[in-house]
């Protein structure tokens, strides 16, 4: 009978020596085969855990030492928040990265498109236009975030996230909520883009201010939080 008790205090870094298994005698012979089949390290980047640190193992810290020579893109919590939908936050994030198909990003690319703002006609087609430069996209953005208005200069996608997460009085969820409704804003500005430029067909600002609204509702209304939103936001919610 063998005395699995055994040093078992003992991690797996125990039992690993130079880069291999080193596994005591009492271990039976197909166990020890099967163990060492598992190959500690090959050729290339490897990543060691330093036995003598003060940190215990967890997720975390493995990926900050494994994703450490990345870049920090400390935008994500604007896209990926709680209460995000997939959807939506999915185009915030292209938005942001520009890589939505935008009138500029195709002519670049060799492909024929028209230059010109599909909403105002009267400037060219970028990410920083549409989202919020733009006569149409600005007046949308200040008709559901009124304070939008102080803004010396057009804001654009990233200091308008910078904004709602700067604000003092607001709480997680309510930030969280600006997030959503922006996500869905950029969503539903490109999506009436893309109908008025292969569909010709239009909606007013008002128009396309109702469908934001019922979409944000629809998401938001399962949220733990919704009653205090209701009373915060009674323009967006009421």
């Amino acid at each position: 009978m063998l005395d699995f008790n055994w040093n078992t205090t003992l991690s797996v870094g125990n039992f690993i020596s130079d880069f291999g298994w080193n596994l005591p005698d009492f271990i039976l012979g197909h166990v020890k085969a099967s163990i060492c089949k598992s190959v500690i390290a090959e050729n290339g980047p490897v990543l060691i855990w330093d036995s003598v640190s003060n940190d215990k193992p967890s997720n975390k810290i493995f990926s900050d030492y494994f994703h450490y020579n990345l870049e920090d893109v400390n935008w994500f919590k604007y896209i990926w928040h709680k209460g995000f939908a997939l959807r939506y936050a999915s185009y915030s994030w292209m938005a942001i990265k520009q890589k939505l198909k935008m009138a500029d990003i195709l002519n670049f690319r060799g492909i024929p498109a028209n230059p010109n703002c599909s909403f105002c006609l009267g400037n060219s087609e970028t990410h920083s236009h549409v989202y919020f430069e733009c006569d149409y996209s600005f007046s949308l953005l200040i008709a559901l975030f009124p304070a939008m208005v102080k803004f010396y200069f057009r804001p654009n996608l990233i200091q308008i996230y910078d904004f709602f997460e700067s604000h003092r009085n607001y709480s997680r969820a309510e930030k969280n909520f600006c997030y959503l409704t922006v996500a869905i804003l950029v969503y539903h500005l490109w999506r009436e883009r893309n109908n008025k430029r292969f569909s010709n067909a239009w909606r007013s600002p008002d128009e396309l201010k109702r469908v934001i609204k019922l979409a944000t509702i629809a998401k938001a209304r399962n949220w733990r939080h919704y009653d205090m939103l209701k009373v915060n936001f009674k323009e967006l919610l009421g």
